[in-house]
């Protein structure tokens, strides 16, 4: 298929008026990089400086995805996010074949994954909406079908469930899952993290692993180990804190600066070098807010013994030595 005819799928797909077959079709081109190497050449050489707002929210309206937070983006701006977008929306059109096709089985599994310094929401299949987090990938395919919705995934999430008696919702993590009816959760579960923690924001959930399992109730957490298999339920005040990554804010309750540079590393998309151990057991509390790096990393350096400087993308971290004693008498 050549490129002026997949350029005019994608319109008709925008539009709604795309056949079912043409659909696939489309999904087919998709995976083919040199289309989407000529569709970005081709759209970045016609682009505008701006985009059209309607056109903006109808393309954004019908992929049913976005890239968090929502802002009015320059069109150049724009086309530079358009590889995520796409793979996005070959997710989209994958949903849309698994919907009109009645449940019926794909060939392979879809799979969404979410660069560092990036988020990113979706709607599924089943009307359920996911927000992925940075350094995220979520997976899901013929096992999400009318009879069971299960999804593996791979860093954190947070899931607003469409309610569905007779198919299950389960999330599956390094042997650790989250099963609910229709409910809103937050599942985090990173790969080179050792604990995995799934908090209930509303409705009821049954956590755990083959061997052991927890109900969960609003306002509840649970932390999973997965080198001893134990698990520790507490209780929060607030779960929603614990989603507030979607909107650009970051929450910790006495947190290693060891933990809060891995979540820092994933949402600026940097490194962390640690010149001086001793800084990984720092603790802090507070919220972040949607800040630069520059001006967070200056608000560390003034409120602890600490120094770094900035290369490229690597914080080399180490002790304010000249400060170091000011700061232990402070803590006496």
């Amino acid at each position: 298929m050549d490129k002026n005819k997949n350029i005019q799928l994608l319109e008709q797909f925008f539009n709604g008026t795309t056949t079912k077959q043409e659909v696939k079709q489309l999904l087919e081109e998709l995976k083919n990089d040199e289309f989407e190497k000529e569709w970005m050449k081709d759209q970045w050489d016609q682009a505008p400086e701006m985009m059209n707002k309607a056109v903006q929210k109808q393309i954004m309206a019908n992929i049913k995805a976005d890239i968090i937070p929502t802002r009015t983006f320059k069109m150049k701006q724009w086309l530079a996010l358009a590889a995520s977008l796409l793979l996005v929306l070959t997710t989209s059109l994958s949903g849309y074949l698994l919907y009109e096709g009645q449940n019926k089985k794909l060939a392979g599994d879809m799979t969404v994954t979410v660069e560092k310094g990036q988020k990113v929401a979706l709607t599924l299949p089943d009307k359920s909406r996911v927000w992925v987090n940075s350094g995220s990938t979520l997976t899901y395919g013929s096992r999400f079908n009318k009879h069971e919705r299960i999804i593996a995934l791979n860093g954190e999430a947070y899931f607003e469930v469409a309610k569905n008696k007779e198919a299950p919702f389960i999330v599956q993590s390094h042997g650790f899952s989250v099963e609910a009816l229709g409910t809103e959760f937050d599942v985090k579960a990173y790969p080179d993290e050792k604990q995995i923690s799934a908090v209930l924001i509303r409705g009821k959930v049954e956590v755990g692993d083959e061997l052991n399992k927890l109900n969960l109730t609003p306002n509840q957490k649970v932390t999973y180990n997965r080198e001893t298999k134990s698990m520790q339920k507490s209780d929060v005040v607030d779960g929603l804190i614990y989603a507030d990554w979607r909107y650009n804010k970051l929450n910790f309750n006495s947190e290693s600066f060891e933990n809060i540079a891995s979540v820092l590393e994933r949402n600026y998309n940097v490194k962390f070098v640690f010149e001086a151990q001793s800084l990984k057991r720092y603790r802090y509390s507070g919220t972040i807010g949607n800040t630069s790096l520059e001006s967070l990393m200056q608000i560390f350096a003034m409120t602890s013994p600490i120094s770094y400087h900035m290369k490229d993308s690597v914080i080399y971290m180490n002790e304010n030595k000249r400060m170091l004693p000011f700061y232990r008498k402070v803590l006496k």
